[in-house]
This record gives C-alpha cells, structure tokens and sequence, in this order.
C-alpha cells in the first residue's frame, strides 16, 4: 500500500517515458566511467521499478550486462549480488538516500567498493580452483590403473562439475563400460562423488570444485 511503502515507484503511465530515456542514456556517450555509469542506471532501473515482481534481480543482472557491453567484462561473470546480500540494510539505505536526498557520492563509493570486493573473490576463487584442478590432475596420472580417458574426464569437469554415465560417453565420445571405468577412477580417488544413493541412472559431482564455487554464497546479514 503506498501509505505504508518506503518506496512508491513512478506511475505506469510514465513507464515508457522513463525507461526511454534510461535507454538513451545506456548507448550514448558519457564521459563518467563505466562502473560510475552501471551505478547510476541500477539507482534508476530500480527506482523506475517497471514490473510487478523481479525488478531486483533483474537490475543486478543488468549491472554485469552492461559492463559486458561497455567491454569491461569478456564474459558476464561478475556477481555483485552478492555484495549486495551481504550488506542488504545498507544496500537500500543508500538506495533510497539517492530517492530522497539526491545522495549521490555515498552510493557510487558503496558501488565501487562492492565491484572492487566481488572481483578480488572472483579472482581469488579461480586461482584456487586451478590449483585445485591441477592437483586432482597429478593424482589421476600417478594412479596406475588410471586411463587416458580418466584423465580426459577430469579435463571436462570444470565445464560439467555434475555428470552421470551416459553424458560421460558423450563428453568423451567413448563407450559405456570405457566411460564407466573413467568415472570409477575419479570416484576411488575421491574426485568424483555419488550424489543419488541409486545403483542406476546415478549422477557424479566433482564436489570439492563445486564447494569452492559456493563459499560465501549464502551470506548472513552484515
């Protein structure tokens, strides 16, 4: 109800008007940085708040789009929802300092810090998941009863951290009981685990990579 709402959004029928004039300002030319740009257009893409529901997850998406577009990014990797989760009461607190105040400069500072913070994790995270795969590589080649193929499965985990045995025999382009004695492999040297309990249709997770992916994924509030 908009007498109990800390925020009121514009009314729909000036959706098309602002969203139009957002989109110009995404594909013209500005002389502010990008990152200081992607933090204007998240204030104004939630402030608009165009749909019913989505509206947040949405405008955090669309920060790593635009870095993508504006070539900050090769790939839209950057996940600064997370920074935003963990300091959520501060997140619109500042949000809603820009509504009311026109408070600017506390945003950007809390944007660029969360950009700067994600991306030190991001890097942090895939250094540990190199080395993490170069070591279950040693471990595959020094076991003698390894394959090549066992060795060739491990190079397509990172890409397909959850496998069963029939997208095995595809990913290798091998036969049944040759992918089924690659898997074997990885799951003797712990590299692999059993996820389903089943003695059929069972599916495989390269657990320790997938464990380092969620670290700090599910923040307590800050």
């Amino acid at each position: 109800r908009p007498g109990n709402a800390l925020f009121v959004p514009p009314p729909p029928q000036e959706l098309g008007r602002l969203l139009s004039d957002l989109e110009k300002y995404i594909h013209r030319d500005d002389d502010l940085p990008a990152l200081v740009r992607a933090a204007l257009v998240h204030v104004q893409f939630e402030t608009i708040h165009p749909y019913l529901d989505g509206n947040g997850r949405i405008g955090r998406l669309l920060i790593t789009l635009l870095l993508e577009h504006w070539k900050l990014l090769s790939e839209p990797l950057l996940y600064l929802s997370l920074f935003f989760k963990r300091h959520r009461a501060e997140y619109y607190r500042l949000l809603n300092a820009v509504r009311l105040e026109g408070a600017w400069e506390p945003w950007v500072s809390f944007f660029l810090e969360g950009v700067s913070t994600i991306a030190d994790e991001a890097a942090d995270t895939a250094r540990d998941l190199f080395v993490l795969v170069n070591k279950d590589r040693a471990r595959v080649l020094a076991t003698p009863n390894a394959s090549v193929m066992a060795a060739r499965l491990l190079d397509q985990l990172p890409r397909h951290p959850m496998v069963t045995i029939p997208t095995v025999v595809k990913l290798l382009g091998t036969s049944k009981p040759t992918a089924t004695k690659a898997v074997g492999v990885l799951e003797q040297l712990g590299i692999l685990e059993e996820t389903t309990g089943r003695r059929r249709d069972r599916t495989f997770s390269y657990a320790a990579y997938l464990d380092r992916l969620r670290a700090g994924t599910e923040p307590q509030e800050a």
